[in-house]
């Protein structure tokens, strides 16, 4: 980056003064909130995801959309919930409106919460936005991503259609991608850089560009993709879990990488910030004190 090279900036201290921030901003225990209320948050999103699609007749597509995403994901860190997943989306649910539905947004709304709190930190903002407005920003976050996911859902059923009909026009591209199989990976990166580019532009206190969030965004993409296939070799070759955790390993594998993954959506906010930082100036001022 242009900016950097002017004041001498390497990638390894850009790296070094991340994770500086990164303790600073005690993220090792916040990390540990956003996986278990991250964890905790999943079914009733799914509940409420069902009961959405219920409400407009696409069970089926949410159905192959969630089993479409859990292929792609390492089997060691999705087989403990994959069961209990298939079983919530299997009950048609039509309470959307009921109490119990308003309960399972709220819980929703746990882990979307803890994911403003790190950002927040990550770019040294203290939130002074009343707190309605800050439930209301949660709840809105948590209606947009079903119904991002539920658009998507149409996209794997339409998407097989589209290529057929491209494919029988000569169109050769399309010819290539003749199995949805082979477009799980792109389609997943796409879902998952959406959501994690709505979360830096939606969540912290102060709107950001989009130049300033971009190469965290990327940076948490990128790694989230290593993690996940270095975190499923290393279950499976020294098996470590099984011998400490016994029958609940499983669940104790997928919690620890959430831990992981949260500290590196964190960790990519502190990039961005550090990025902003020193494109200005040539030192880093002292990290804000915002945990009150």
């Amino acid at each position: 980056m242009t900016d950097e090279t002017a004041h001498g900036v390497s990638p390894v201290r850009l790296l070094a003064e991340s994770f500086r921030r990164l303790f600073a901003d005690e993220a090792v225990p916040l990390a540990g909130n956003i996986a278990f209320r991250t964890l905790f948050s999943i079914f009733p999103f799914l509940i409420f995801l069902t009961a959405l699609a219920g409400f407009f007749g696409t069970e089926d597509q949410a159905k192959a959309a969630v089993d479409f995403l859990l292929g792609v994901a390492p089997e060691t860190l999705v087989k403990p919930l994959a069961g209990e997943i298939t079983s919530i989306l299997t009950v048609p649910r039509a309470d959307l409106l009921s109490l119990a539905a308003l309960l399972t947004i709220w819980s929703a709304m746990a882990g979307v919460d803890s994911v403003r709190v790190g950002l927040n930190r990550a770019y040294d903002l203290k939130d002074t936005r009343p707190g309605w407005f800050i439930y209301l920003i949660d709840i809105l976050f948590v209606v947009a991503a079903a119904a991002i996911f539920l658009a998507f859902s149409f996209l794997i059923v339409l998407l097989p259609l589209a290529l057929r009909f491209a494919a029988t026009h000569g169109i050769e591209t399309a010819a290539q991608f003749t199995s949805l199989q082979q477009m799980r990976i792109p389609l997943s990166l796409l879902l998952i850089f959406l959501g994690v580019l709505a979360s830096h532009l939606t969540l912290p206190a102060r709107r950001l560009p989009l130049r300033r969030i971009l190469p965290g965004v990327l940076l948490t993409v990128v790694v989230w993709g290593v993690l996940a296939l270095g975190f499923s070799w290393w279950v499976l070759e020294f098996n470590s879990f099984t011998s400490t955790y016994a029958s609940l390993s499983g669940l104790f594998a997928a919690m620890f990488f959430l831990y992981l993954a949260a500290l590196v959506l964190i960790l990519g906010g502190e990039v961005n910030r550090v990025i902003d930082l020193l494109s200005t100036r040539s030192d880093l001022p002292a990290k804000p004190d915002l945990r009150q």
